[in-house]
């Protein structure tokens, strides 16, 4: 369920919300976590860098659970990526969300014992929970989102908490200890050396994605001005994006050589896997504060990220050498749950300065 499309929204609102609540109603009692499990269910959004932070819930588990017991993912075609190279479970399914019958197909096919959402706006996620089939179910209740009443165990997703916190808090309740950090295992078969021939390599990814992706965007004459601050000799800037970003990374890449930059797109063809390689190399990363971004804070790579609606205690980098800016003065730092726009700044990444960016930039390659 992509959080920049309308369609989903959509068919989220109208049917996830009268099927899933509907259906709670006629649930006499909650049931308890059974005393076995031999097969456990997870599901978390399926935007990339909500995946990403959610890889440490997703090792809490294996480490309480061990290998006694099969963790089966249930991912979605837009997070498959960042799901491949999270450890902690033993099989993904990948499902369908627009599909409700062969989702709910899937997830009864597989018997489990337990089945826990980490998912939290999304309506239909919570009814295929409730629809899995699990013996035990656990998931968010979120505020104005009218999707909690189906779980057995209900935990309260928090607007003042960071993602990885909200997401240790479903293993919290049921007693399980969550305190491992998110990472990534890069497959053993990826053996390329990205830009091997680079001597130094900054990254950069300018493009934010989901609903009004905009406004989670820096100006490019600021890049560009940031580029010629972070340069050296020998320095490759790697413009970082998806296939479909091209289109704009192209253009972007002619203004960089025009200032006499050296600067190449990367698009990672096996998904993130490469990109992790790459984001390894990098003497510093630079990004907007989305997927990419995360992804580097977790292999450790030296990283800034770029937030003006986002707030660093909410949606911040999690890593051992991360710092996130944010937008001086009133009104932003607002997202919640990635879309609630109305009504708020529109000036936010605006605010932030080269000057903020640069000296963020040094400081986090020294840590």
């Amino acid at each position: 369920m992509r959080r920049g499309s309308r369609k989903n929204r959509i068919l989220d609102y109208w049917v996830g919300i009268p099927l899933l609540n509907g259906l709670a109603t006629l649930r006499i009692r909650r049931r308890k976590l059974p005393e076995t499990i031999r097969k456990l269910g997870v599901m978390c959004s399926p935007a990339l860098g909500d995946t990403l932070l959610f890889s440490g819930a997703l090792r809490d588990l294996r480490r309480h659970y061990g290998n006694q017991t099969e963790i089966v993912h249930f991912c979605m075609r837009q997070n498959l990526a960042a799901a491949e190279i999270i450890p902690g479970a033993g099989r993904r399914v990948v499902i369908d969300l627009t599909n409700p019958s062969a989702t709910i197909t899937q997830m009864r096919r597989e018997k489990l014992d337990a089945m826990f959402d980490f998912s939290s706006w999304q309506r239909l996620t919570a009814f295929y929970t409730m629809m899995s089939g699990a013996k035990f179910t656990a998931g968010f209740t979120t505020a104005g989102q009218s999707r909690g009443r189906g779980y057995d165990l209900q935990v309260v997703h928090r607007d003042d908490l960071h993602e990885v916190e909200n997401f240790r808090a479903i293993l919290k309740a049921l007693h399980i200890q969550s305190d491992l950090p998110p990472s990534v295992r890069i497959p053993e078969t990826v053996e390329a050396i990205p830009l091997a021939g680079a001597k130094e390599i900054v990254a950069f990814h300018l493009w934010a994605s989901g609903q009004r992706s905009w406004l989670r965007e820096w100006p490019e004459d600021r890049w560009i001005e940031l580029a010629k601050r972070l340069a050296r000799h020998e320095t490759v800037f790697a413009i970082t994006g998806a296939p479909s970003d091209m289109v704009r990374t192209a253009p972007f890449l002619d203004k960089m050589h025009a200032a006499g930059l050296q600067a190449v797109s990367f698009v990672g063809e096996d998904g993130f896997a490469t990109l992790a390689r790459l984001l390894q190399r990098a003497r510093v990363v630079v990004s907007v504060n989305t997927g990419v971004m995360h992804l580097a804070a977790i292999v450790g790579a030296p990283t800034v990220s770029i937030n003006g609606p986002n707030r660093n205690g909410r949606w911040g980098p999690v890593g051992p050498r991360a710092i996130g800016v944010e937008a001086p003065g009133e009104g932003c730092g607002y997202l919640h749950l990635g879309f609630n726009f109305d009504g708020q700044a529109t000036d936010c990444m605006e605010r932030i300065t080269v000057d903020m960016i640069a000296d963020a930039a040094e400081k986090v390659q020294t840590l």
